[in-house]
């Protein structure tokens, strides 16, 4: 059976769920649009508001556990830490492009434990629990979820994502082009939590991506590994949640991965 924080994050998480598709069709002027490091890195009304619900039931909920949020909402806790990321994929919101989540995660004394990424246009949640196992809601159903089976990266529909310096540096350019050259398919949806969400569930068979922050990927993080996935550094070495750099995979295609992006 789910644990309460479990069952905490998916009912908070379906709560901002609502309050974004309520402003998902403002006018952008409407949606209270800023930039933060650079043009391509933007803020919203919506993200501030969602968040402000979450850690607001959160410090009510669970008081003595600390808080980290994307928009600086920061709390010193005990043994347990919220990582909260109220919108992942901001631009598409802004835009009016339904791909955009909410993702909750919650460490214990430094290891992930539970995980939530909602989907609300789709009406999609994406549930794991370390040791549990990860999990697809939907119309009031809950299936466990797996990785695929695909055995190459040849075979297989591979994610990533557009670093905010990609205009200066070229990021991951070189490696875009080299994927779309090897897989099957590369994708970019613009929300990393999805993408992860997407591997544990078997739609895509990696995700890669440079310079993510901990509320990018603490809940996707726990839902591949606990679909069955694999994830790690992008050179093969141990993730970290602070480390910047992920590599998420359906296992059986990471090695072909590190090699391809480490040419």
């Amino acid at each position: 059976m789910p644990s309460e924080f479990l069952d905490a994050a998916a009912h908070i998480a379906e709560k901002a769920g609502e309050m974004l598709m309520v402003m998902l069709p403002e006018a952008r002027e409407a949606k209270g649009i800023r930039t933060k490091r650079n043009p391509a890195d933007l803020v919203t009304r919506a993200d501030r508001s969602a968040e402000d619900l979450i850690v607001r039931y959160f410090r009510q909920r669970f008081p003595d556990h600390g808080i980290l949020a994307e928009e600086g909402s920061l709390h010193e806790g005990k043994e347990y830490r919220w990582i909260i990321d109220p919108l992942d994929g901001t631009t598409n919101f802004v835009h009016g492009v339904p791909l955009f989540a909410v993702s909750l995660g919650l460490e214990y004394r430094g290891e992930l434990v539970a995980g939530v990424v909602h989907h609300p246009p789709m009406g999609e949640m994406f549930l794991a629990e370390r040791g549990i196992g990860a999990f697809l809601q939907k119309g009031g159903e809950r299936q466990r979820m797996r990785v695929s089976d695909a055995p190459s990266v040849g075979e297989s529909v591979v994610a990533t994502g557009l670093p905010y310096d990609i205009v200066e540096k070229g990021t991951n350019v070189s490696q875009i082009g080299k994927l779309c050259r090897a897989a099957r398919e590369v994708r970019i949806l613009g929300a990393a939590a999805l993408h992860l969400a997407y591997v544990a569930a078997g739609r895509l068979e990696a995700f890669w991506e440079q310079n993510l922050n901990p509320w990018d990927v603490a809940a996707g993080v726990l839902l591949v590994k606990e679909a069955g996935g694999r994830v790690t550094h992008l050179r093969g070495g141990p993730f970290q949640i602070d480390g910047r750099h992920v590599l998420a995979t359906n296992a059986r295609i990471h090695d072909e991965m590190i090699e391809l992006l480490g040419d």
